[in-house]
């Protein structure tokens, strides 16, 4: 009775295929979970507008961030201070729930912080906070640092940052460029997602 087998040379050509199949997929599998990240962060951010608005509603003022090291004191921060670093307010979350918790940057919450939680929060920095604080590091005007940013100089009185897939936070000590995430230039690609508000959106 004859035998039926695959050759080696057919093998050979169903692994080359499989081969091929496998590097067109990969990397759109990658784009796709960065693309998902960045829904997140952007509806993230979203939530955090609404609700420093309905802040800004019943206390006719933006809710004031929460210095680098997590800590929610008077303005000024008592001590060295980069604006630009500050955090989410804790004020969102008590004693009025704006929101149940504050949402950390999926693209940078394996970092260890401080605390050694590995939590990063989304940066976050008003025009008040800015111009009580003191001197600053440069640029040291905070219409500047939202202009390099490419967003509405003036009218913008607090954003939210993210740092993006590149996992790098592009601040203006930094030797990269200060500038915003644009995913024309790929899905992985340098820069911040930053919104500008009131009104002003994200950049792209």
């Amino acid at each position: 009775m004859k035998k039926h087998a695959f050759t080696l040379i057919e093998l050979l050509i169903v692994v080359a295929i499989i081969a091929i199949l496998a590097a067109i997929a990969v990397p759109n599998f990658l784009e796709a979970q960065t693309r998902a990240k960045v829904s997140r962060v952007k509806s993230d951010i979203r939530t955090l507008v609404t609700a420093t608005e309905a802040y800004r509603v019943d206390f006719n003022a933006y809710p004031p961030p929460a210095h680098e090291d997590g800590y929610q004191g008077p303005i000024p921060y008592p001590g060295p201070l980069q604006y630009y670093e500050t955090k989410t307010s804790v004020i969102l979350t008590t004693p009025i729930a704006y929101i149940t918790s504050r949402p950390f940057d999926v693209f940078r919450s394996k970092e260890p912080t401080h605390d050694g939680t590995g939590i990063i929060l989304y940066h976050y920095a008003t025009r008040q906070y800015s111009e009580l604080a003191g001197p600053l590091p440069s640029p040291e005007n905070f219409s500047e640092l939202v202009e390099t940013y490419g967003g509405p100089a003036q009218s913008t009185q607090y954003y939210y940052l993210s740092h993006g897939p590149d996992n790098f936070h592009n601040g203006p000590d930094e030797p990269d460029p200060v500038h915003s995430y644009d995913p024309t230039n790929g899905s992985v690609s340098s820069g911040d997602l930053i919104y500008f508000a009131p009104g002003g959106g994200f950049k792209f």
